[in-house]
């Protein structure tokens, strides 16, 4: 049998790869991407089997552009993983922190540790495509005055010595990772489900919709507005919604297809707990 072909944003010993193999486990085929919309593309032509896409972090929040793309690609939400982000200030052997003008992270990484990077305003900070790439950029061109913000597994695999530990604001941090298809799968009894929804321009609507949650008992844990492109003034509201009881859920569904402009429901999954 065949390796599950998975395609993740950035490089190897990313966080995405870990995420990845918590889906999966370690023997997987990954296909390095060089952005989110790559990805997709990538699931689409057939060339990868799933795509595992970051969609928030409890620290810097959501990442808006990730939903709309969802959304364009007709992607389905097979399942979820909540992934503690530990970072680290990772540098060439000998350096000290006295000695580096400038690091270098994903901007999502940079974002979660505000906090160390502004007591350090004489450090120039750079925006990388990815945290690994940002860990192995500094061993390929042996840079000595720059510092990257990475996980552990970077430091190991690409021989970068952690300087600094920890240096994320929150201790408890932790990044939700969706795993998408291009076909419709939900197991056999699903507990969560992520829907997008647009609303007519009436006053009240919204209230309406959450009263239909309300009645059915169905709890929404996450909504968030994402502004549709190219239509001034409409957003699309993407929502998890949990339940105990599948068919009020699915009574709750049909009730909101009446009263909402459009409906998708991008993928019914198990929900996963924080590790």
């Amino acid at each position: 049998m065949r390796n599950i072909r998975v395609a993740i944003f950035g490089s190897a010993t990313s966080f995405h790869e870990l995420a990845a193999q918590q889906f999966y486990g370690e023997d997987i085929r990954i296909t390095e991407c060089s952005s989110f919309r790559m990805c997709c593309d990538k699931l689409i032509d057939n060339s990868v089997d799933y795509a595992v896409m970051a969609i928030e972090n409890s620290t810097a929040g959501s990442i808006l552009p990730n939903y709309t793309l969802i959304e364009e690609f007709g992607l389905h939400i097979i399942g979820e993983r909540y992934l503690q982000v530990q970072l680290h200030l990772l540098a060439q052997q000998g350096v000290k922190l006295s000695e580096i003008e400038c690091i270098q992270s994903h901007p999502m990484a940079l974002a979660q540790c505000s906090v160390f990077l502004s007591k350090h305003p004489n450090i120039r900070v750079i925006e990388h495509t990815d945290t690994a790439s940002a860990v192995r950029e500094i061993r390929e061109k042996n840079l000595k005055t720059t510092a990257a913000i990475g996980n552990e597994l970077s430091s190991l695999i690409y021989n970068v010595p952690v300087l600094k530990s920890s240096i994320h604001n929150v201790r408890k941090n932790y990044t939700r990772f969706l795993l998408l298809s291009k076909g419709i799968g939900k197991p056999a009894q699903p507990d969560k489900a992520s829907v997008c929804f647009r609303l007519k321009h009436e006053t009240g609507n919204l209230c309406d919709v959450l009263t239909v949650f309300k009645k059915n008992r169905v709890s929404l844990s996450k909504i968030q507005s994402v502004p549709v492109p190219g239509k001034p003034n409409e957003y699309s509201f993407h929502t998890d919604l949990e339940w105990s009881d599948y068919e009020l859920y699915r009574k709750a569904i049909k009730t909101l297809r009446k009263n909402t402009s459009s409906l998708s429901v991008l993928g019914e999954y198990m929900k996963s707990s924080l590790n």
